[in-house]
């Protein structure tokens, strides 16, 4: 059977692509700027007027007009090889149109589904992440990567965020599951896109240390602390310095330490996701102790 599964992607480079084969569309600057917007906002139409005061702003009305009414026909005309997908035009709005069919799959649309998809139930929770993490991978490079437009600057703001918060629903979820190496993984992913998230730091270097790695996360601790001294003349934020004290209390660290935190100063000190790792983190001295 013949795979008519249409994929739309804003991040990275732009590309439909119908059954796998990447669609040449033909059109390129204003005109792909407008069809990248339709995409976007595919939600609702958009006024005409509006349309040419954002894309063609240094010409006169009836140029923007003229520009507008050309662009559409490109549109119009590259859309013809795409099933399912079109333009609808009246005389006031414009609007794509078959985006919202089954078939169809624009990314940052199930981005948004994906991190708002997880369900309470361990398995439903399970198949949800399973399903975040494969739209994440997906949604690789820059989204509306290209464009200089101010809508778009706007749009990528907005899209980039989104990813971030996928991203960090991930980890906050392969965590709970135990997944520490995996949650790791989606620590540095968030880090290469925001090196100085500090709240992500802090969770990351848990998270070395529930997987067995407190010497890994000190010697990151360094590296971080190097990295905003020589690139922004800072030191880490106090919450940050607080963690790494805790951390390098271990007595396989440091024999003359005995560091313990109370569970109840936790969440007055740091982030609740950091908090819970803590308490992971302290629940689990509590049973050495105990053994001992």
């Amino acid at each position: 059977m013949q795979d008519c599964t249409i994929q739309i992607s804003v991040f990275g480079a732009f590309d439909i692509e119908v059954g796998g084969v990447s669609q040449h569309l033909g059109v390129s600057g204003a005109t792909r700027s407008l069809l990248q917007y339709l995409i976007c906002y595919n939600d609702r139409p958009a006024r005409r007027e509006q349309l040419t005061e954002m894309f063609w702003p240094q010409t006169c009305v009836e140029r923007r007009r003229s520009s507008l009414n050309s662009a559409i026909w490109r549109i119009k005309k590259a859309l013809k090889t795409i099933p399912l997908l079109g333009l609808d035009a009246t005389a006031d709005w414009i609007r794509l149109t078959g985006v919202d069919a089954p078939q169809v799959e624009i990314d940052f649309v199930c981005l948004e589904s994906a991190v708002g998809g997880l369900g309470s139930a361990a398995e439903q929770a399970s198949n949800g992440l399973e399903k975040l993490i494969s739209v994440l991978d997906s949604c690789s490079g820059t989204p509306l990567d290209g464009l200089d437009d101010e809508w778009a600057s706007i749009e990528r703001e907005r899209l980039s965020a989104l990813h971030m918060r996928g991203m960090t629903t991930a980890m906050h979820a392969l965590a709970g599951l135990h997944r520490y190496d995996d949650a790791l993984d989606m620590g540095r992913r968030i880090l290469v896109h925001d090196p100085y998230r500090e709240c992500a730091f802090q969770e990351l270097l848990c998270l070395h240390v529930l997987n067995g790695e407190r010497a890994r996360a000190l010697q990151l601790f360094d590296q971080f602390t190097a990295a905003l001294e020589g690139d922004m003349g800072i030191e880490p934020m106090a919450e940050t310095r607080a963690l790494r004290d805790y951390l390098a209390s271990d007595q396989s660290i440091n024999p003359s330490a005995d560091q313990h935190l109370e569970l109840s100063t936790i969440e007055s000190i740091w982030q609740p996701n950091v908090g819970a790792l803590l308490a992971t983190i302290e629940h689990a001295r509590d049973a050495v102790r105990t053994r001992c």
